[in-house]
């Protein structure tokens, strides 16, 4: 989706607009992801919630039973077939 398009209620936040701690989130998420995903630019407005939201993310999507990459794949399989944007 083209974020000039994007139409949101809330601004999503750029890395030079958060707090240090959220820098370091962004950053992480650039270097695992390629990419800071739209949630977390949004929920960069409640640093604490952002971290809070960050660290139950980062157990549940890591490796484990199944690969990190193959729950990413089913979020995403789950996304299409509600027709959501993922």
């Amino acid at each position: 989706m083209d974020k000039e398009a994007l139409t949101t209620r809330l601004p999503l936040l750029e890395r030079e607009q958060v707090p240090e701690a959220i820098r370091e989130l962004f950053d992480w998420l650039e270097r695992q992801r390629g990419t800071v995903p739209y949630m977390f630019r949004t929920l960069a407005h409640a640093p604490e919630l952002a971290l809070g939201v960050a660290a139950f993310l980062k157990p549940l999507m890591g490796d484990g039973a199944l690969a990190g990459w193959y729950k990413e794949l089913i979020a995403t399989r789950v996304a299409v077939l509600n027709h959501c944007d993922y």
